[in-house]
């Protein structure tokens, strides 16, 4: 790629110097007038005021005009997306809309279970076409780094499917996907043994496929009122090791409720 200066911005809003995270503040933010960008092999390495960028670079950097009055601003993070999925729930708003619950909604074979059928049948052609058109949405809206979840296969062959799909589909848009596993968050109506069953078939067979062909690094363990909630607790000690093993090459993500959840793998992740 070599050096690009890109420029110049009417206005340019950097990130620099702020705290790594809580509120800001107008006054902590600082714009800088008439700048440019600097970059080497696709990273930034200098911002700054761009004629003195070019007169230091205009040698060994490539020149990328931007004549429009244009101000540049750091991309956002979406950290939680489902846009892996096929088929809609448009019914399912409708009841939501006339007073129905989730679980009510959910038990008579709407909710996750839905979306679940529609992206089982549909191909992995089907789901880069689908994960490549919300990403450009979502482009459209400033954000240049998505977090995109599994979930919606719930079996080892679909949640290879959909996290394939999710890293295809990178090869083809502008952003970063940052993919997550979300294949423990229920028991499958249609599995025929328990929770715990489920649990150990995915990390038996799911997980180190997910470390050969790189996938994902990231597993998400998520309970809400659901009987998969206690299937974690019920793992038995002979069964920790498997769970310490997954920690080693797994990101581990839980929702910010789910903090007894969270102190359970945690003490099971600290055996070794």
């Amino acid at each position: 790629m070599g050096k690009k200066l890109i420029g110049p911005f009417s206005q340019l809003l950097s990130l620099a110097n702020v705290p790594v995270k809580g509120a800001l503040s107008d006054q902590q933010l600082v714009i800088k007038e008439h700048a440019g960008i600097l970059t080497e092999n696709g990273k930034i390495t200098a911002i700054g005021n761009y004629d003195g960028l070019r007169e230091n670079h205009a040698h060994d950097a490539t020149l990328v005009i931007i004549e429009e009055e244009t101000v540049c601003v750091p991309g956002y993070i979406d950290c939680h997306t489902h846009i892996a999925f096929a088929g809609n729930r448009a019914n399912d708003f409708a009841l939501r809309n006339a007073g129905v619950s989730y679980l009510e909604i959910a038990k008579a074979g709407g909710g996750i279970w839905s979306t679940v059928q529609h992206t089982r049948n549909a191909s992995e052609a089907e789901l880069i076409k689908n994960i490549i058109n919300c990403s450009k949405a979502l482009i459209k809206q400033g954000i240049t780094t998505i977090e995109v979840k599994s979930g919606y296969g719930l079996s080892v062959k679909e949640e290879l499917k959909i996290l394939r799909a999710i890293k295809k589909a990178q090869e083809s848009i502008a952003v970063d996907l940052i993919p997550t596993c979300l294949a423990a968050h229920m028991k499958p109506k249609d599995y025929e043994g328990t929770a715990v069953d489920y649990l150990e078939e995915i990390a038996s067979e799911l997980f180190p496929i997910l470390k050969e062909e790189q996938l994902s690094n990231r597993l998400m363990l998520l309970s809400n009122k659901a009987p998969f909630l206690p299937t974690i607790f019920k793992i038995t000690l002979l069964r920790r090791r498997k769970w310490v093993l997954i920690s080693r090459y797994m990101q581990i993500n839980f929702p910010r409720q789910d903090r007894k959840l969270r102190f359970s793998i945690m003490q099971l992740v600290q055996i070794t």
